[in-house]
């Protein structure tokens, strides 16, 4: 029996439109770009006039020369503890979780409202005027686990007890007898280390420091505590603060803080035999910092509570820009995590980056995932690296490469589509947990920048931006940050897809143009010769800004006209985004 094949007008009118649409898909369809780029090929501006030896005076685009310099993100955020807003109107019942603990605005302001006073109960050789402040020392290990009571006590400090917070147990005798700064009157320590501190808080300061202990919920440290007491020292634990507060009839009011008035000090972590390096921050340098964090973000992606944002940041509390970080979630009613080590430790072992991501992406004890991520270079290599092995498997990987290198190239990327949705997805949800699922709206690499040939897998694999933010310990901000829509992508690294992350061609991918509230010069003798010759500017990174800090300790260079040397060297390319110098390890 002959078989008839039969087609209509119709038919064939369909199939035309159907196979036209495939061609101009195929070979003239491309995405609008997230940003103009135009937009990308100027991110600095430089001022015209420059001295002997040294840049122009560079600032972002979007600020531009002779404008001021951005101080705080809203009037009415002026002093740190304005980051906590009073509830105003219908209170807010709705918890979000800080630091895996789930708190609710009213019960944070509480506790807030407490701790000074409790401090004043159980210490009352606590200075109450700001003219004769005396300190409190922190000394509590980078674990997200510990990391509360640090981010208490910065949230609440008053004028008259600046922080002082250290990074490493090496560094507790030279805060206890440094001259740059007041004494500390209270040390704050983590039950880990407990026996050592009160041996050297009473050599270095005899009575006149108190200590008080965290993490130690159980009083098993009841024997050392008690024998420091018989000694005179006032040694107290932290659970002892809440009940001393309540039972408080009468308080001494404390003095209202200005945005010029101390609130911390800062020691960093010193390399090799350099000098211990301590910074002086003020209320507006925080306020400063917080501002420079939220303008990396476009209006529509800032953290918020209407979305259930959670930040999750692999900077550790103890440092300025860690700080300012926790302080920004918080200002911006999102909830905020810590990654890292879940046990206090103050050497955490190297290559555990993936354990900490898929630990903080473990829903089992009821934390919510994090919505915006900022981590480490080694952080964003372990997730790009799983990803990638289960992506690689997959039969339609070579195909979803070449389909998505082509909307990179045009400078988009999105989460929607067929093969986002059907393959993508699957791979960022079955990979460490989770955590670069649906709910993953933004990631930031902080540090020098990760190697350029991983920027067009970290786009495919996430389908999100990358954004890269160089910090400094003398800053409370970013020194540098790249456009949160930069999606410009090496050639090499388009072409090598499905190759090895660890593969990468060994430079780094710049880390954009100088901050919204930074300006910077670099200074150098070839500065001047590679001006002439056309090549890159390179030399020594100088800052200036609202969110650079003042260095205080007896080694400091000291500062001409408020240009602070952060010890690296860079150089700007013709876009006016810098690279920076140091290697890749």
């Amino acid at each position: 029996m002959a078989f008839d094949l039969v087609i209509d007008n119709l038919t064939v009118f369909f199939l035309t439109v159907f196979a036209a649409l495939l061609i101009w898909h195929r070979f003239f369809y491309q995405p609008q770009p997230l940003v103009h780029p135009l937009l990308l090929g100027k991110q600095s501006e430089v001022s015209s006039v420059r001295r002997e030896g040294e840049t122009g005076v560079y600032r972002s685009w979007a600020t531009g020369q002779g404008t001021p310099l951005t101080v705080r993100p809203a009037s009415t955020l002026k002093t740190v503890q304005d980051v906590v807003q009073a509830p105003k109107g219908v209170p807010s019942v709705v918890p979000r979780c800080i630091l895996d603990t789930s708190l609710t605005d009213e019960a944070l302001q509480e506790i807030l409202r407490l701790l000074p006073i409790g401090l004043q109960t159980l210490y009352p050789t606590l200075s109450t005027s700001p003219t004769a402040p005396t300190p409190i020392l922190t000394l509590l290990p980078p674990s997200p686990t510990t990391s509360l009571p640090l981010l208490l006590l910065y949230l609440s400090s008053p004028p008259c007890s600046p922080l002082v917070v250290l990074p490493s147990p090496t560094l507790l005798t030279t805060a206890l007898t440094a001259t740059c700064h007041p004494r500390p009157g209270l040390v704050v320590v983590h039950a880990s280390i407990a026996d050592d501190v009160l041996e050297q808080v009473l050599e270095d300061c005899h009575t006149s420091a108190g200590v008080l202990l965290v993490g130690d919920e159980r009083k098993e440290k009841t024997d050392v505590m008690g024998s420091a007491t018989s000694r005179g020292m006032t040694v107290h634990w932290w659970e002892e603060i809440w009940d001393a507060a309540e039972a408080r009839s009468s308080t001494t009011p404390l003095p209202d803080a200005h945005f010029s008035d101390v609130h911390s000090y800062f020691y960093n972590i010193p390399k090799d035999d350099a000098p211990v390096a301590i910074v002086k921050v003020t209320h507006m340098n925080v306020t400063a910092g917080i501002a420079a964090l939220l303008s990396l973000f476009p209006a529509d992606k800032r953290p918020t509570a209407a979305l259930g944002d959670v930040v999750a940041s692999a900077v550790r509390l103890d440092t300025p820009l860690g700080m300012s970080i926790a302080l920004a979630s918080l200002w911006s009613a999102a909830g905020f995590r810590m990654i890292g080590h879940p046990t206090p430790t103050w050497e955490p072992t190297e290559g555990g980056e993936a354990a900490e991501l898929e630990q903080i992406a473990d829903t089992t004890s009821g934390l919510p995932k994090p919505s915006i991520l900022f981590i480490t270079s080694e952080h964003h290599l372990s997730l790009l690296t799983e990803l990638q092995t289960s992506f690689v498997a997959h039969p339609l990987s070579a195909f979803a490469a070449r389909h998505q290198t082509q909307s990179i190239r045009a400078g988009h990327v999105s989460r929607g589509g067929l093969l986002d949705r059907y393959l993508f997805r699957n791979v960022r949800e079955g990979m460490l947990g989770g955590v670069a699922g649906e709910r993953l709206r933004a990631v930031i690499v902080v540090g020098d920048g990760p190697p350029a040939d991983s920027l067009g897998m970290s786009h495919l694999l996430l389908s999100l931006p990358l954004t890269r933010l160089h910090p400094s310990f003398y800053a409370t901000g970013p020194i540098f940050v790249s456009h949160f829509y930069d999606l410009q992508t090496p050639a090499s690294s388009l072409q090598r897809m499905v190759s090895k992350v660890e593969d990468a061609v060994e430079e780094r991918a710049h880390v954009g143009p100088p901050a919204t509230n930074i300006e910077v010069i670099l200074k150098g003798e070839e500065v001047h010769l590679n001006r002439e010759d056309g090549y890159a500017l390179e030399g020594e990174v100088f800052v200036r800004g609202p969110s650079v800090l003042e260095r205080i300790d007896p080694a400091s260079p000291g500062t001409a006209e408020g240009w602070m040397d952060i010890g690296e060297k860079a150089k700007v390319q013709t876009n006016g985004t810098f690279v920076m110098m140091s290697p890749i390890m």
